[in-house]
């Protein structure tokens, strides 16, 4: 669920400012050296969720039981649920990864928790 995101979401940052990160975003640039090691230890963390983990909290907006939700409201779970984000950040990740709305601002959300889960090279192969 998306709790569970925020929570790994914590434990990142942590380990950032851990290895010499600092909570402002943008307070401190990273050298590629600085920048490995978080990467490594990120990328051996398992418990960041996945589709039916996030199909189950999305279905709590699923008022029709048929796979769609208000595209408002998901800009809104994203918003406010999890690592924060800015406005920009979720019309880029609604705008690439939620697909069109319908007539009454319905999107299918299982496409969407799919692109997402995907990531931004969805054609590299999961090690």
């Amino acid at each position: 669920n998306f709790s569970m995101r925020a929570k790994v979401g914590l434990r990142v940052r942590a380990l950032i400012e851990k290895l010499g990160g600092t909570k402002k975003t943008g307070e401190k640039t990273m050298t590629v050296e600085e920048f490995l090691p978080v990467y490594a230890q990120v990328k051996k963390e398992k418990d960041v969720g996945s589709v039916p983990d996030f199909l189950e909290g999305l279905k709590v907006y699923d008022k029709a039981e048929n796979g769609t939700m208000m595209a408002a409201e998901l800009a809104h779970v994203l918003l406010t649920l999890g690592e924060r984000l800015a406005d920009s950040e979720v019309m880029e990740i609604m705008s690439i990864c939620a697909g069109q709305e319908d007539e009454d601002g319905f999107i299918k959300y299982e496409p969407f928790c799919k692109a997402l889960v995907a990531g931004p090279y969805p054609d590299e192969p999961q090690e």
